[in-house]
């Protein structure tokens, strides 16, 4: 077997359900994180011999990493057509918005009904920070990646770290939206006005506001997605029980 050159960590343990041998985790986390930051596009066909190549491992770890990645969705193996990226699903992302308002806006209620020193909520603004020098870096990662703690934080302040693996799953069902909306639509900024809106709520304990704030945030996703739907139909699949207006 060749030796690993792929250069990322081994992933967070999100390997389809199924513990891969290490040098297959640290494949699948790379390919795991090129397509949510749509490095690899919906619908993007994937040779495991071109991607065992550019790795610099064995096809044998690149097969189990897109098997686990078929485990999660986010590839699709159909006759004569070999492994493709999964198109995008507006079904689906919408559920996962539901989902998300329906915790967020339960753990937005459940941190002002006791709610902590005004200091706690500076790491709320650690991350709009990171955020916003991330947006004017053009960092997409770092964008996504202060966008994540700022959510996690949400949980972590209110003590519900362990609801965490929920919201995370939702967000990876319309994380390639926002990974091709923030180059293309320059949606970074209205995130990031979302973002303070809510912080300044939270700050004010006005739970009615911040629930709002965090509901109009994900409509902003909702949205995006009807966007990049027009923009590119072809990432997405044809969902015959949905409404594509939205």
């Amino acid at each position: 077997m060749k030796r690993d050159r792929v250069g990322e960590p081994p992933g967070s343990g999100l390997d389809g359900g199924t513990r891969l041998p290490a040098l297959a985790s640290q494949v699948h986390a790379r390919l795991r994180s090129d397509i949510l930051h749509a490095r690899l596009r919906p619908g993007q066909g994937l040779s495991e011999n071109q991607l065992a190549a550019q790795l610099g491992v064995s096809r044998t770890p690149v097969r189990e990493a897109i098997q686990a990645l078929v485990r999660e969705h986010l590839v699709v193996v159909l006759p004569q057509r070999g492994s493709l990226v999964a198109r995008l699903s507006i079904r689906r992302i919408r559920e996962a918005l539901f989902v998300r308002e329906a915790v967020e806006s339960q753990v937005i209620r459940s941190l002002l009904a006791a709610p902590p020193s005004a200091q706690a909520w500076d790491m709320l603004d650690a991350c709009i920070d990171r955020q916003a020098q991330a947006l004017r870096a053009k960092d997409l990662e770092a964008t996504m990646r202060a966008d994540e703690d700022f959510h996690r934080a949400l949980l972590a302040l209110c003590g519900m770290d362990g609801v965490w693996p929920v919201v995370a799953q939702a967000r990876d069902l319309h994380q390639r939206v926002r990974a091709i909306a923030v180059p293309e639509l320059q949606s970074g900024e209205q995130a990031l006005q979302d973002h303070r809106a809510i912080v300044a709520a939270l700050r004010a304990q006005d739970v009615e506001r911040a629930t709002r704030e965090m509901a109009a945030h994900l409509q902003h996703n909702e949205a995006l997605t009807q966007q990049i739907s027009q923009l590119h139909p072809d990432y997405f699949e044809r969902d015959a029980d949905v409404n594509r207006t939205l």
